[in-house]
């Protein structure tokens, strides 16, 4: 099969588009052939060596992201059959552990990511366990489907799940021209909140204010802080939507109001965060932390941009041999949406 390979963590000079022996199957496993990539910029971690996940046996395929059709069953299989479109799901859970049998699959007990500790989706063809795989809803797709385990999913549960936005509650969403950020004004707007946009750029914020944002924050011209109180008359945002870390955290703690919650689900801009724990239990506040979204919460979410209540955005595709060229231009992080892979 066609794959984009690494044989040596490094810059995106390190991506080879070459042939691969196609993984075989076994009695439990589900072999799909890849039709669309979602690119995270948890993969460019993998490839620079800086995620935490420092073992890779290489030859390594990345990708925890994609949907495809199923191409053949092992032969214990019966939940999927050959000609079905499916997603593999991010999570390598055992299915079996306390946590997976109380809906958390999300965070297994026995966790394993696909992309790293196994091949994933940069590929013609992946293959996992029967329990890891999700099927598509009619009339959705490849492209689409490939956008929503990180973006749609997360940002499901960090809206619907954490913070449970209510009708007419003021949202502080961070990063609003990022996947998961363009995904909670969607949602966040659908649930009745009136939704506050943050962004380094106007021609971001203007595309938040279009999936449903009702006022925009420039953070390269004024603080998340100074932006909201203004919007809100001093009050603050009753939720806010984290995803960025380092100062932009520590911001938000600042913006959100008395009794307010906020989840979090990244921190590429600072990973470990001085916080003012005074100010923190004086304003009663609610921080949660989140890692993606479990199956059953994929499946309504999938149903959700089926249906059209919401949609993807995506900002631009790639086909898969120019992985280098869709890496640096994740990077750049001069896009609004999703970015997407064709194979």
């Amino acid at each position: 099969m066609k794959a984009v390979v690494i044989h040596e963590h490094g810059d995106p000079s390190v991506l080879k588009y070459e042939d691969i022996e196609t993984p075989s199957v076994g009695p439990n496993d589900v072999l799909i052939n890849i039709k669309a990539v979602g690119l995270n910029h948890f993969d460019l971690d993998v490839r620079d060596g800086i995620s935490g996940y420092f073992s890779l046996d290489m030859p390594h395929i990345l990708g925890c992201e994609g949907a495809g059709v199923v191409a053949e069953v092992g032969s214990a299989v019966t939940a999927f059959k050959p000609g079905q479109h499916v997603l593999p799901y991010l999570t390598t859970s055992c299915g079996h552990c306390e946590r997976c049998l109380s809906g958390h699959d999300n965070i297994c007990m026995s966790f394993d990511k696909l992309g790293v500790t196994h091949w994933g989706t940069y590929a013609e063809y992946v293959r996992v366990s029967e329990h890891n795989v999700v099927a598509m809803p009619d009339g959705l797709s490849f492209v689409d489907a490939a956008a929503t385990h990180v973006a749609f999913a997360t940002a499901w549960e960090l809206v619907e799940v954490h913070t449970k936005v209510r009708q007419g509650e003021f949202v502080l969403v961070n990063a609003a021209g990022s996947g998961v950020g363009s995904a909670a004004v969607q949602l966040a707007n659908n649930a009745g909140g009136i939704v506050i946009a943050t962004a380094g750029s106007g021609e971001k914020l203007e595309r938040a204010k279009e999936l449903g944002a009702r006022y925009g924050i420039n953070y390269n011209e004024e603080s998340i802080e100074d932006g909201v109180m203004r919007i809100t008359g001093g009050r603050g945002a009753d939720v806010c939507i984290e995803m960025v870390g380092g100062r932009v955290l520590q911001e938000s703690i600042r913006a959100v109001a008395h009794n307010g919650r906020l989840a979090t689900c990244g921190a590429h801009a600072g990973e470990k965060v001085e916080i003012d724990m005074i100010e923190f239990f004086r304003k009663q506040l609610t921080m949660s932390g989140n890692h993606f979204s479990p199956k059953a919460n994929n499946v309504q979410v999938l149903k959700l941009i089926a249906d059209g209540a919401v949609k993807p955005v995506i900002a631009k595709t790639f086909p898969l041999q120019d992985m280098g060229d869709a890496h640096r231009f994740l990077a750049s992080r001069n896009f609004f949406g999703k970015v997407v892979l064709e194979v």
